[in-house]
Order: structure tokens, then sequence, then C-alpha cells
């Protein structure tokens, strides 16, 4: 199990007690201290003196693919998971996806969990729906990356062997590039959903990666293009209808807009049938005065439950 943390202080003891947590305790734990600032490498050395399960290796900044990468070079289990120092795992997710692994064929490269969203707090706020069963591309583009974070999965090391390491030049969607490679690329390339919430992820934090919407984008709309013309089962403007509609709710309509076009390529009828297209449809009907007005009753709507369901959880707690 690999952690790459970056400046992570506030939540990295939280991340690695979790991991220690597990019930599965046959695991060899390493954290990349890559770079960081701040007393991230202090805290989770602290816990390495009090458990042997435990390494922690520091190297100069050069961002998470490459952090990730000296994970796998320095551990050799046959499967491999990556836990952000920001996040946390429930204790039976190990035991859990390594049941499944053993269950499921050796056509299947990668199990991952479901996942709760929580706060920059620590709060859960609630669930992401995630499919369960069989993912394999056609449907992981069509339902943009169901995995939805690298925190939630188990991968087999020789998908790894196969296709290469993380891809040190992105600075963006690292980890959903990697699924792409496998998914297309490997000898067991479908991915299993499992429907246990057994990941937490910390949604938007500050400093995050994926708070830097324009590189997140910037990034996709590279893979697309690479990939989306890869499926077979379904037509490749579905790969384009979710990103289109996060880019509207996000105020890139220049680069929604384009991959809406090509999203109406798979039929307004077909599009019609699913929430996601209905909603893309939506936004992309409505002009740019319509999506403004539609983008703040959204924002408004969504903090209030964000900040509603943060109440309820403190006087729960």
């Amino acid at each position: 199990m690999i952690t790459p943390a970056y400046d992570v202080g506030p939540w990295i003891g939280e991340a690695v007690d979790s991991v220690r947590r597990q019930t599965e305790g046959r695991f060899e734990y390493v954290v990349i201290d890559d770079g960081s600032t701040d007393d991230t490498a202090e805290i989770v050395r602290a816990r390495a003196a009090r458990d042997r399960r435990i390494r922690v290796i520091s190297t100069a900044n050069a961002g998470s693919g490459a952090a990730r990468n000296l994970g796998i070079v320095e551990t050799s289990a046959p499967f491999v998971a990556f836990l952000d120092g920001d996040d946390r795992w429930h204790p039976d997710f190990l035991r859990r996806q390594l049941q499944v692994m053993e269950t499921v064929g050796g056509r299947v490269g990668a199990t991952f969990c479901h996942t709760r969203v929580m706060l920059e707090s620590g709060r859960v706020v609630g669930p992401r729906w995630q499919p369960a069963g069989a993912c394999d591309m056609d449907r992981f583009l069509a339902e943009n990356n169901p995995a939805h974070n690298g925190s939630s999965l188990l991968v087999r090391r020789s998908c790894f062997d196969e296709v290469g390491l993380f891809d040190t030049g992105l600075t963006s969607a690292v980890d959903q590039e990697m699924w792409l490679r496998i998914g297309t690329r490997a000898s067991a390339p479908l991915f299993w959903g499992i429907r246990r919430y057994h990941v937490d992820m910390r949604l938007m934090r500050t400093g995050s990666i994926s708070s830097n919407r324009t590189a997140r984008y910037d990034a996709l709309d590279t893979l697309l293009a690479e990939y989306a013309p890869m499926m077979t089962r379904l037509p490749s403007g579905l790969a384009y209808v979710q990103p289109a509609v996060f880019a509207y709710r996000d105020g890139f309509d220049d680069i929604a807009g384009r991959w809406a076009e090509v999203a109406l390529t798979a039929g307004t009828v077909r599009l019609a049938r699913t929430r996601w297209g209905q909603a893309l449809l939506a936004w992309h009907r409505s002009g740019a005065a319509g999506r403004a007005r539609m983008r703040a009753t959204r924002n408004g709507v969504r903090a209030g439950v964000y900040s509603g369901a943060a109440r309820a959880a403190a006087l729960l707690a």
C-alpha cells in the first residue's frame, strides 16, 4: 500500500491510522513524502516507530505520479493500493477487496470500492453513486471513471509490469490516465466495482490537485481525444456527456460546448433516456444567461446541503 504525501500534515495521521486499523494485517505500507514543507514526514515517522509495517521515504517534490511510481518500485506485494494523504479507509477495505479479487477471475485487473464524501473537516456528508460489477473501457469512459478516486482501488501489480508506471508529465488526471491505459493495454483489462463504502474522500480541500479545474479539464480533453475512439460497444460520444456537464457547471463554457457537440453525436434520443444525458441537453440548450442562472441555483442548493449535513453531523457527534 502506497501513500503519496505532500503538505498534508493536518490529515496524514488520520490516513495512516486507517491503514494501521485494517482487519487484513498482511501488508507492506510505504508513505512517499514528496518534498513536504510542513510536518507531514514527522507525523508519519512517529507512527512508523510504533509499527514496523510502515516505511517513510522522503524525496524532492516531483508530483503525485512520481511519488506513486517510487512507491511501486519500493514494494513487492502482488497487489497495489494507493491511499491519498488526505483520505481514509474503512477497516475492511483491504480484506474485502482481496476477497473479491480472488473470486472474479484473471481478467479483472483492479477492484474498486464505493466512496463517501467528507468535508475538509472530516465530516462525512454523503455517498457517491458508483456502479457495481464488471466495467470494461466502454463503460469506464461512458460513466466517467466510476472508480472516482485513486484511493478506492486495489490493482494487480502485473498490470503495472505490462503497461508501465504513472505518467509524470501530467499535472492532473494522473490516476485516470493510468486506469485507461490498463483498460486498453493490460491482459487483465476489467475493473470490478464493489458495493461497499470503504473509502472516505476529502472533498476539495485547500491546495488539492483536484481543486485546479483548468488543469483537470485540459488533461481530460487530451485523454478523451486518445481513448474515446477506442470504444467498441457504445458510441464514443457518450464519453463526453458527464465531462461536458461538469464543465458547464464550473463555468468552462468553451470546452463544455465543444464536448457537448461530440456528445450529441450519440443521438439526442439516446441522451434523453439517461439522467446525465438530460442534464447535458438542459445545460447545452440554456444559453449563457440561462446557464449562469442554473449555476447560481445549483451552487446555492449545494452549499446549503453540505452546510446542513455538517451541522447535523456535528449535532450527532
